[in-house]
Parts: structure tokens; sequence; C-alpha cells
């Protein structure tokens, strides 16, 4: 039997995809809640805040400010997603 080596390609990468989605649903992860720290979640705008920048949404956040932060903010909070740190609105000062 001679398959030709792109369709040997495409099988293996169907499988590997699925392998992973299989294990994913198995340990009870959602992939669509599975963002690795450092990446932007979907449907969130993320941004850079760095040493010497405005506050988000103009309150200080209790960030290390020495160093530059990956973010997003919604109706709760900062989510840092370099440390995956959040920061609850409730709990910071004005």
């Amino acid at each position: 039997m001679n398959i030709p080596h792109n369709v040997k390609r495409v099988f293996a990468a169907t499988l590997l995809t699925g392998g992973i989605a299989t294990t994913l649903l198995a340990l009870g992860a959602d992939p669509a809640e599975a963002a690795p720290l450092g990446v932007c979640p979907a449907g969130h705008a993320c941004t850079q805040w760095c040493p010497g920048d405005t506050n988000p949404a103009g309150r200080p956040v209790p960030w290390d400010t020495r160093v530059c932060h990956m973010f997003y903010w919604d109706y709760y909070g900062v989510h840092d997603i370099g440390n995956g740190a959040f920061y609850a609105w409730s709990r910071m000062g004005w």
C-alpha cells in the first residue's frame, strides 16, 4: 500500500489533535478556559503596563511596580496573565 506522504501527515496531525482533546476532557479541563500563563484568554483585550505608565482604569494596582505586566481588566478586577495574579477592584483603593 503506497500512501502519499501528505496524507500520512494529515492523518498523524488528526490523531495527535484528537488525543490532546481526549486527554483534556478526561482531566476535566475546559479547553476554552485553559490558557497558559502569558497568553491572553480568548475574548479579552490584553495590554501591557510598564513602570512610568498610568494606572489601569485610574487605580493603582498592587503589583510589582519595578517590572512590566501583561494584563487585562474586567468588571471584577485586573488579571495579570504573566503570573496568574488577580487583583479585585473591591480590594483596591482609589
